[in-house]
């Protein structure tokens, strides 16, 4: 008996880190782009009206302020009209995870979290054709938002994105 507490207890430990971890782990990228698309064509990017559930103004500028200087460090420039029309989506839905251990399932354990999206979508400015598609995903506190979690993702999600031809520098080399 003593010997199956203490599988037991060492099992919920290990569950328990588990969770723990995956909630830390950071976020979830995926991405998307057509094939055969000649990114390098493309210099500047205009921003279209948001899709948002982001209630803060604020938070939202912060957030087109992140994409802006990760696609300047890729070599895109704001136009007006650009030759891409970017999108940003955001949004956060309520889940739930259940976890049954132990012998024939007797133990349950009930995850209930906020898992927020981030994404941004990629379109060609003329034919208005899709290009490209990111999003991040992880668990967030719909209540404080973690600033440095979401410049994370980001930077995380435009290490995804084709970068444009490199820009001319602007110094002549040695």
């Amino acid at each position: 008996m003593k010997m199956r507490r203490g599988y037991l207890m060492i099992s919920a430990l290990a569950l328990g880190v588990a969770v723990s971890g995956a909630a830390n782990a950071g976020p979830t990228i995926s991405t998307n782009v057509v094939p055969g698309v000649n990114f390098s064509a493309y210099k500047t990017y205009t921003w279209v009206a948001p899709v948002s559930s982001v209630a803060n103004p604020v938070m939202y500028q912060r957030i087109q302020a992140d994409f802006d200087a990760a696609l300047a460090g890729l070599g895109y420039q704001k136009g007006d009209p650009g030759d891409l029309s970017m999108i940003i989506t955001t949004g956060a839905q309520q889940r739930t995870d259940v976890q049954s251990w132990g012998r024939f399932g007797l133990q349950t354990n009930v995850y209930q979290y906020t898992q927020g999206q981030l994404s941004l979508d990629v379109f060609d400015t003329k034919t208005q054709q899709a290009l490209w598609h990111g999003q991040a995903s992880q668990t967030v506190n719909p209540d404080k938002p973690n600033l440095k979690a979401i410049d994370a993702a980001i930077a995380k999600l435009m290490l995804h994105f084709p970068p444009t031809a490199a820009p001319a520098p602007s110094t002549p080399p040695r």
